[in-house]
């Protein structure tokens, strides 16, 4: 709701007027509390000042009687000679000429010789003699508590000459004295004493409870009392005695101040709520004229935001016209800004041609067409053209050979560069093996680079999809596609699709997929080929070979899963879980107190992987296990594609004790200068030449000279691919170390090769039978 800019700008406004309003009112009433508190003290103030007067008045009053009676010789003379009717007639006459509450005689010891109240008794005068006699023979005026009353008392000393009594009179602090008081001051008083903590009271112009409650909350005036917690009265406590044991109250009604007050506060929440609606409704007004454009003007963006055409609302005045104006132009640059962005989304930007998410686009309908065919069109080794000529002239190759397509005498309905140096062309017409090579041969000549001309080789792929497959465009893509690789492999760059290679496309699809999960399931498995040592005619080392038991597609030649890995870097996880595995068995092994070495086959990847060392390093020490228990066999292929690379990371496993091999050797393309260089242990001469070995004499020239060669370097060496018993002799008589294959063993499960290292020893003179 607080999103709304109209509730925004009522909310702003009305705030804006309320808290303009609460500070005038806060301000009027701190005036009025000011004026009140001042008004309030002074009338108390003057009140106090009257009260006190009024006691000075009297206090006089009973000196003046009581110096008289002490002065009086008759009075004196009965004093002196003990005349207790005279003393009590002289104290009772001047007690009611003054209207005096009580009238006393003391002896100078402090003796009470006659009062006019019966109920008072000597213990209530010890300690009030103790003040009189403090006081001298001036005289003792203050207001005290005799039994339960107070009363204002004036003690005259007797004198004749010496100090022959004290007499004294008094008036009590009652209700009539509190009703002459209130009629002087017009406040209410009441007359009050310390008793334990409490205030205890004598007499007010209130009811005594009321008094006693008002006592003890004791509230002062202040700024801040008027609120609607204004008390009835507020309170001036003034001290009576010197030991401030009495205490008279004032009592100030706050009716006048409370009612001004409320009034006035009444009066403001009138004026306030008035001047809320009002704004309110102005609020709403003002609110409303600005945002109605700004909805119009909302909704209308809302629609460019969507691509919709719309009409600008008739907005011509003021900031919400500008905008509105500046709406309608963005809405003409957004649109000319989309269709660039189209364009530039479905054509590509070096060329002009449409690009693939265009041809995607297209194809679905271009298909369908009568004799719809595709062809697709790559340059063969552009990468080298770039990597010579360099990009520039790269990209100005591409626009040349994109001109010659669309002017080409095939003549297309679509062409549409699918990305790097790849071309699409979709026909309408039969393309035929001549035509396509001619259409080659015109599109490949005669291109020209900084004054030089350049001939390209063009690779062609066809393919010609069938009504009845209802083919999508991914899937055309796809096979025209596979087509490409296949044109890539001939001699004169030209393919057509065929059917089932999609199948076989597919296929290599789900390898790549299942392989991961393959490594944690158990469709992998290790299996051991045993090495014969002929010399000594015994068994101490084994190639570990992968093999994959699918569980849709069966089994899966190793070579097919090992090519795709290394193509799609799914290699180092193969290498790991081999190396995990192997490690493992090896671990066993020993515990079962067979020594054995192991060797596992290294991929181009593994052996450019700095990080190999290390890991074999880390690996050996996890399982316990020597560095001479692992082998490690490298094609010569793998070597050759980055030489001084590999030969220093085999030289630091060379240095760790691990024994390498190279396997395959011959069939591959590596440099006698390099293979003197790499830090091996073992040359294995591939299967190629030894499985024939007994029939073809070529094979055996090969073996033989290889071996004379490897053994010239200080280097053992192994025959892979032995069958039959006339080929191991072959192999004995040129001095061949080891030899591996189906003759002795083929690849076994680590259980199934435990069984035959058992029974290998009992096999040896069938299977090394003397030659003469």
């Amino acid at each position: 709701m607080f999103d709304s800019l109209r509730v925004r700008l009522i909310i702003l406004f009305t705030g804006l007027l309320s808290l303009m309003t609460v500070a005038i009112a806060v301000a009027t009433l701190s005036a009025m509390k000011r004026d009140n508190y001042s008004e309030a003290q002074q009338s108390l103030s003057v009140a106090t000042k009257v009260f006190q007067q009024l006691l000075s008045n009297r206090s006089e009053q009973l000196n003046t009687s009581v110096r008289i009676v002490a002065s009086d010789f008759g009075f004196r003379r009965a004093v002196a000679t003990s005349e207790q009717d005279t003393i009590s007639s002289v104290l009772e006459n001047h007690g009611d000429r003054i209207d005096a509450s009580i009238g006393m005689l003391l002896s100078p010891a402090g003796e009470l010789l006659a009062s006019t109240q019966n109920q008072i008794a000597q213990q209530q005068i010890s300690d009030l003699y103790q003040q009189i006699k403090q006081s001298g023979r001036n005289g003792y005026t203050d207001i005290v508590l005799l039994g339960e009353d107070a009363y204002q008392l004036v003690m005259a000393p007797v004198l004749a000459p010496q100090l022959i009594a004290w007499v004294g009179m008094g008036f009590k602090l009652d209700q009539q004295l509190a009703a002459q008081i209130k009629g002087v001051t017009e406040l209410d008083i009441s007359f009050q004493r310390h008793q334990a903590d409490q205030l205890v009271p004598l007499a007010a112009t209130i009811p005594l409870p009321q008094a006693a409650e008002l006592a003890t909350a004791s509230q002062q005036l202040t700024s801040d009392t008027f609120a609607d917690s204004i008390p009835a009265y507020l309170n001036q406590a003034v001290a009576l005695d010197q030991h401030q044991q009495l205490f008279a109250y004032l009592h100030l009604p706050t009716i006048r101040w409370r009612e001004n007050y409320l009034q006035a506060r009444a009066q403001l929440l009138v004026i306030f709520g008035l001047g809320l609606s009002l704004a309110l409704v102005l609020a709403y007004i003002v609110a409303r004229s600005i945002t109605h454009p700004l909805k119009q003007l909302s909704e209308f963006a809302r629609r460019i935001g969507q691509g919709l055409q719309a009409d600008a609302p008739a907005v011509h005045k003021g900031e919400v016209g500008l905008l509105s104006q500046t709406l309608r132009r963005m809405q003409l640059d957004i649109s000319k800004r989309e269709q660039l962005i189209l364009y530039q989304s479905q054509h590509d930007g070096l060329t002009g041609l449409a690009n693939r998410s265009l041809a995607e686009l297209q194809l679905p309908e271009l298909l369908k067409l009568p004799q719809a065919q595709l062809l697709l069109v790559n340059i063969k080794d552009f990468k080298h053209i770039n990597d010579t000529f360099g990009y520039q002239n790269g990209d100005l190759l591409l626009q040349q050979l994109a001109k010659r397509l669309e002017t080409s005498m095939l003549k297309p309905l679509l062409i549409a560069r699918l990305g790097g140096d790849e071309f699409l062309l979709l026909h309408q017409r039969l393309l035929t093996k001549e035509l396509l090579q001619a259409a080659q041969q015109q599109l490949s000549l005669d291109f020209k680079l900084q004054d030089s001309s350049l001939n390209l080789t063009l690779a062609l792929a066809f393919y010609a999809p069938v009504a009845s497959d209802n083919v999508t465009a991914g899937d055309a893509l796809r096979r025209v596609d596979i087509a490409m690789m296949h044109a890539k492999r001939q001699a004169d760059h030209l393919a057509w699709y065929q059917s089932g290679q999609d199948e076989s496309h597919q296929r290599e699809l789900t390898i790549l997929r299942d392989l991961p999960l393959s490594l944690q399931s158990g469709q992998m498995f290790v299996v051991y080929q045993p090495k014969v040592e002929l010399q000594q005619r015994r068994c101490h080392s084994a190639e570990a070979l992968i093999r994959w038991q699918h569980p849709e597609l069966g089994f899966i030649p190793p070579d097919e899963f090992i090519r795709l890995a290394e193509h799609s870097g799914l290699i180092a996880l193969v290498t790991h879980w081999m190396i995990d595995q192997v490690m493992a068995q090896l671990a066993q092994w020993q515990q079962q107190q067979i020594q054995m070495q192991v060797a596992i086959n290294l991929s181009a990847n593994d052996l450019t992987n700095p990080e190999l060392p290390a890991l074999l390093a880390t690996k050996l020490q996890q399982f316990g296990l020597n560095a001479s228990s692992l082998a490690l066999e490298v094609t010569e292929g793998a070597v050759m594609q980055e030489p001084l690379k590999v030969i220093q990371i085999l030289g630091e496993l060379r240095t760790m004790g691990i024994e390498l091999a190279i396997d395959d050797f011959g069939t591959g393309q590596s440099s006698l200068a390099y293979i003197k260089q790499l830090p091996v242990h073992e040359v294995k001469i591939d299967r190629a030449f030894v499985k024939e070995i007994e029939h073809n004499q070529n094979d055996e020239l090969i073996v033989a000279a290889t071996t004379q060669l490897a053994h010239g370097l200080g280097l053992l060496v192994t025959a892979e691919g032995l069958e039959n018993q006339q080929g191991l002799a072959k192999l004995q008589q040129h001095g061949i170390d080891k030899v591996q294959g189906y003759y002795f063993s083929k690849p076994l499960t680590a259980e199934a090769f435990y069984q035959w290292l058992l029974q290998f020893p009992l096999q040896q003179s069938s299977l090394f039978e003397e030659n003469a």
